[in-house]
């Protein structure tokens, strides 16, 4: 059985980096579509107040954290220290330790220059992996032409950077649709990778792309912190509620 912890009665999955790649060199090397998605603060909200999104979310393989404050009351610092995935993050671990060269990726986002980045992250992470296409997703936009041209670059994975939670509702109902072996979503904390990057790579610089640089490191390490303050709290509040009910209920 996998271990979870359970967050304002929402199950997130809890693995180490190395049985993390593990698992994903074993999807890959299925014929199965396996999905991931990293949670977020946004999106456990939205799970606890919103059912049909819930059932959504566990039809995911793996709901992973996202960030580190969805931990915030469950010791992060000693669960990273022991190797667990605690973010997003752990995904550059995965690149990193691909079983198979080759392996090809289509990303998606919202915009040209995040799909630039995530582009030169994953070819950082793993030089191998080749980028067969990208797609700037935007509502409005004609999902059948989408899948379409996901489907006609052959990936192995796909990489969705879009809004938590309607990200997952695209991915669980274009499932059956998706010829590819891992998909796998990071939209709302996905900014945590490039903040990661604590020299601007020259890239960055030859690119013009500075301001997006330092916007996305700056709120990241502004947020860090603050973020895992009200994400306690919210925990907290979650919990007593819960045992108001309960005691409303019981008496």
């Amino acid at each position: 059985m996998q271990a979870s912890v359970n967050i304002m009665d929402i199950d997130v999955d809890m693995l180490t980096k190395d049985t993390f790649i593990n698992k994903i060199n074993e999807y890959l090397a299925d014929d199965h579509l396996y999905v991931i998605f990293f949670a977020s603060a946004e999106s456990l909200d939205r799970a606890v107040k919103d059912s049909e999104y819930h059932n959504v979310i566990d039809k995911a393989d793996l709901f992973l954290p996202g960030e580190e404050a969805l931990l915030a009351a469950h010791h992060v610092d000693i669960l990273e220290a022991g190797g667990m995935v605690v973010s997003c993050k752990s995904f550059g671990d995965v690149l990193g330790n691909l079983e198979e060269q080759g392996r090809t990726i289509y990303i998606m986002a919202e915009s040209e220059q995040e799909i630039f980045v995530l582009k030169n992250y994953c070819k950082r992470m793993q030089p191998g992996l080749k980028v067969t296409g990208s797609c700037v997703y935007s509502i409005g936009i004609e999902d059948e032409a989408v899948i379409n041209d996901i489907n006609n670059c052959l990936p192995d994975m796909l990489l969705v950077n879009l809004q938590p939670c309607f990200q997952e509702r695209w991915i669980i109902e274009h499932v059956p649709q998706l010829n590819l072996k891992l998909c796998i979503a990071i939209g709302g904390v996905a900014g945590l990778i490039l903040a990661e990057e604590k020299v601007m790579p020259s890239w960055v610089r030859k690119l013009h792309l500075t301001w997006f640089f330092e916007k996305i490191v700056w709120q990241q390490t502004v947020k860090k912190g603050f973020r895992a303050r009200i994400f306690r709290k919210k925990i907290v509040q979650y919990n007593n509620q819960n045992e108001e009910s309960k005691e409303d209920n019981g008496s």
